[in-house]
């Protein structure tokens, strides 16, 4: 054996799921218990060297608030590395939030343990995470992170020990795959668990059932260096460690270590090429019949209303709050860091792998939605004093009936579309007029841009005496609100202004670009509405027409946060047999809105009787409502889509039947686009979990012919699950949500049946050969940031100098994800992040509101690394396909 093996590490850990079956504080009050015995056996053993705490931080506040007086006792074991912690703030889920909130979770985690006197663990733990994203080795990377540790998403018969974990870009990961019997507490489950029960006290049988362990270990590489597994779910120290390991080193004839993680990677480094390669994500279902190696799918569909919270978080955090204030900061505008600090902790917690699945009890939900709450009132307010500080140096505002509408764009390129706006007008407006007979009286105006052409719009809606708000003031006050739509061609990250001027005549735009009362065109697409329900859309460039697009099935669900779970006496009801009105609701020079209601009548619950369960004979109308709209100058069609869920126990999804013909699509994750074969494979018959058809994506699917020609579909937020089947039609399938009452260890619980009025956003993008996938990305980031107006009364028709953009960006394959303050506050600097969303080097130009006064590329924890061309205002950037690059900027 001595040959065999050099090293045997004993990993001891214990995994905390911070809320899951219990909430915060039930679970917290264990984790007091196990701190307070972590520290006890540490200090009583000194033989005992290294702890792993889960590769989290916020464990340690969370102890510390309960117990201050024993806080430099933990601190001193931090300080020795005997208890090792980070580098994750909490251990998230990879597929459902945003790369940008993975990168500032790492970034807290190695905050925190700075708090606590030492420096992250430089580890990838992720234990329990379902399923990993393709670009995470290259994230790692950039915190300095060369190893990881993980199982789901891979299985035994393809994957050894030690493997080689490679991102798009070929960072690479020396990563090790956690027995699949129990995952991350194999060991505790195969040597401890009798002994801890009491069903077997002898200690001489530890020693047996672990050389068993070893020996099993042992075959899954041929690479000499063993991990021993002892990280159960909330469990406590095994004192008897030391004991073990001391026989067993005498047994194997080699050193068995308690040691930080990263000697693990240094000592692999010598066998490297002996690894196999895996290359993006891994999502494989689990094969062999273990209790633990389960990817666990259908978390991307569980509690929508989670995930649309947290997608709304995000964009308010990366596409408004952070580099608004960035901006204003530059501008002598200096807003604190402190409230962007707490409303990503906050997000963050939120973010722990049991949490954003959706898969814990109801009083955790609830939990998460007050934070929710919470980042968004930071967001907008910290949004608001930067938009007030632009309008500042923007406007004048006195009494008149002249008014600037300010357009703010938050994204560094101009944007040329359609959009729908609310104007403030004083009550007593004194240019109004009415049709005869009709006592709906109107005020009249026109809008005008900064060269005096007249804008038509559409009058979509007239809200009299409403309350409302302007950034940075206290009282909300009464207005009349219009609502219009008009196409704007928007300057890059900064306001556009727009007049809005009194005319003393009727004011009415009858040209329409409707063409029958279910049909409407521009120069890009021509929109049909089939008796159904479905809709055609036709690309008038290249001729391509997608038809009978957004069905909708809906079949039962008796499954939880983790699984949908169908019925074997299922029944699924389509929407193309269900009873539908189509109204237009809306026509003009800017825009044509339909309005689509199908009355899907669906069972109206899951029963179970003595033999099993069905659904029910009983029915209910699923009132579905979309909103369908053209503008005159987008190449897409927006869809706003509000759903009563009345029924229960059921899953509905939308249908889009492309008639794309190919074996392949793309979905977008962090940082990148994956490419997956469609259907799925119908061989894993006999597998624990056999394979799905449906896979996570951040916001973006798409499928291409052989041209390049195809369809995108782009979510505005929350939906995280799609497939693409082998059917006759291609078809792309969204998740829109599950319904379902079962919880862990509970009886049943009433949340995750989501009864209430639901509302979604997504646009239908034809796509071109020519579109490349940083377009698209492009088009998803407008119609998540969307856009933000202030209406201000001004004393003349004069507009503001034209916004040159505080940073604008140029370049075919690069996108902007994030601009920032630095972490380390300084001055007249900002944190730049960009990728190249393209499988060939790319070039892009970033100019900025000042000359450069130094530039560097850096890591992710934003320490400059290399410098960066620039000249006078310019920041010249090249990257590696797919690479994310990070800049600090002075200025």
């Amino acid at each position: 054996m001595s040959d065999k093996i050099k090293k045997i590490y004993y990993l001891s850990s214990t995994h905390w799921d911070r809320e899951w079956y219990r909430d915060f504080q039930g679970f917290r009050f264990h984790l007091v218990e196990r701190i307070n015995e972590i520290i006890d056996v540490l200090e009583r053993d000194p033989s005992f060297t290294t702890f792993i705490m889960d590769g989290q931080t916020i464990v340690l506040d969370d102890y510390s608030e309960i117990e201050p007086v024993k806080k430099d006792r933990l601190i001193q074991l931090i300080r020795e590395g005997r208890i090792v912690v980070g580098p994750w703030y909490t251990m998230p889920d990879e597929f459902l939030v945003t790369g940008e909130s993975l990168i500032r979770n790492l970034q807290i985690g190695h905050q925190l343990a700075r708090k606590y006197e030492t420096e992250a663990m430089k580890y990838g733990y992720i234990c329990d995470i379902f399923g990993h994203i393709a670009q995470l080795p290259q994230i790692l990377k950039g915190f300095g992170i060369e190893g990881a540790l993980l199982g789901r998403g891979t299985n035994y018969h393809n994957c050894p020990a030690h493997f080689i974990w490679e991102s798009p870009d070929g960072s690479r990961c020396i990563t090790f795959k956690v027995p699949e019997e129990t995952g991350y507490a194999t060991f505790w489950s195969d040597v401890y668990l009798d002994y801890l029960l009491g069903k077997d006290r002898d200690k001489e049988n530890l020693i047996s059932r672990a050389c068993q362990y070893v020996d099993k270990e042992l075959k899954r590489s041929d690479i000499p260096y063993v991990v021993l597994m002892d990280g159960m779910d909330h469990e406590r120290i095994h004192k008897e460690a030391t004991w073990i390991a001391s026989r067993l080193s005498e047994i194997y004839d080699c050193p068995v270590v308690f040691e930080n993680m990263e000697n693990l990677v240094a000592d692999l480094k010598a066998y490297v090429s002996q690894m196999p390669v895996k290359r993006g994500e891994l999502n494989e279902t689990a094969k062999m019949q273990s209790g633990h190696n389960m990817l666990i799918t259908n978390t991307l569909s569980s509690r929508y209303d989670l995930k649309r919270a947290n997608d709304e978080c995000q964009i308010l955090l990366e596409k408004w709050a952070l580099p608004m204030t960035a901006v204003a900061r530059l501008k002598g505008c200096d807003i604190q860091s402190t409230y962007t600090d707490l409303a990503y902790k906050l997000l963050t917690q939120c973010h722990a792998h049991d949490s954003i699945c959706g898969c814990s009890i109801d009083a955790v939900h609830k939990d998460m939605h007050y934070r929710f709450r919470q980042v968004k009132s930071i967001a907008k307010n910290i949004t608001d004093k930067a938009v007030r500080y632009e309008l500042n140096h923007n406007a004048e505002d006195k009494p008149s009936e002249v008014s600037v509408l300010s357009v703010f764009n938050p994204l560094p390129f101009a944007r040329r579309e359609t959009i729908t706006v609310t104007l403030d007008f004083i009550q007593d407006y004194p240019n109004r007029f009415a049709d005869p007979s009709n006592p709906e009286q109107r005020n009249a105006f026109k809008i005008m841009d900064r060269e005096g052409r007249e804008i038509p719009y559409n009058l979509v809606e007239i809200k009299k005496n409403s309350f409302t708000e302007k950034p940075g003031e206290l009282y909300r006050y009464t207005a009349d609100l219009y609502t219009i739509a008009f196409l704007a061609e928007l300057s890059p990250m900064g306001p556009t202004e727009y007049l809005i001027v009194p005319y003393d005549k009727p004011i009415r735009y009858l040209n329409e670009i409707s063409t029958s009362e279910t049909s409407c065109e521009n120069e890009y697409i021509r929109l049909e509405i089939n008796a159904d329900g479905t809709i055609n859309i036709k690309d008038k460039e290249t001729g391509k027409e997608y038809r009978n697009l957004m069905s909708y099935l809906d079949d039962g669900e008796i499954g939880d946060g983790w699984f949908h779970a169908g019925l074997v006496k299922d029944r699924v009801v389509s929407s193309r047999g269900s009873r539908c009105v189509i109204e237009k609701i809306d026509d003009g020079p800017a825009a044509c809105t339909f309005c689509i209601t199908h009355y899907m009548r669906v069972p109206k619950r899951a029963v179970r009787d003595i033999h099993d369960f069905s659904r029910s004979d009983d029915t209910i109308d699923l009132k579905i409502s979309s909103k369908i709209t053209l503008g005159v100058g987008n190449r897409w069609v927006d869809v706003a889509t509000s759903i009563d869920n009345v029924a229960r126990d059921h899953r509905l999804r939308l249908k889009l039947a492309t008639g794309i013909e190919g074996n392949t699509y793309n979905a977008s994750q962090a940082f990148c686009f994956v490419e997956r074969e469609i259907g799925f494979n119908r061989d894993t018959g006999e597998w624990k979990e056999a394979d799905l058809a449906e896979k996570a994506f951040e916001s973006v699917v798409l499928k291409r012919d052989a041209l390049g020609d195809g369809l995108a579909f782009i979510s505005g937020g929350g939906l995280h699950e799609c497939a693409v089947l082998d059917d006759e039609n291609y078809s792309m399938i969204i998740t829109l949500f599950r319904s379902f009452s079962k919880t862990h260890l509970t009886d049943g619980e009433e949340d995750g049946q989501l009864q209430q009025i639901l509302n979604f956003n997504y646009r239908l993008m034809p796509i071109r050969s020519t579109d490349s996938f940083a377009d698209i990305i492009r088009v998803k980031d407008c119609l998540q940031a969307g856009i933000r107006t202030v209406t201000e009364r001004v004393c003349d028709t004069y507009l503001p100098k034209s916004n040159p953009g505080a940073f604008v960006l140029e370049g075919d394959h690069v996108v902007v994800s994030l601009i920032k303050t630095p972490e380390d506050l300084e001055k007249d600097a900002v944190i730049l992040r960009c990728s190249n969303y393209s499988n060939n080097s790319s070039n892009a130009v970033l100019r900025c509101p000042a000359p450069v006064k130094e530039a560097f590329e850096t890591d992710l924890l934003e320490n400059s690394l290399l410098p960066a061309a620039f000249e006078n205002d310019l920041l010249h950037m090249s990257f590696n396909p797919w690479e994310i690059k990070t800049f600090r900027i002075r200025f």
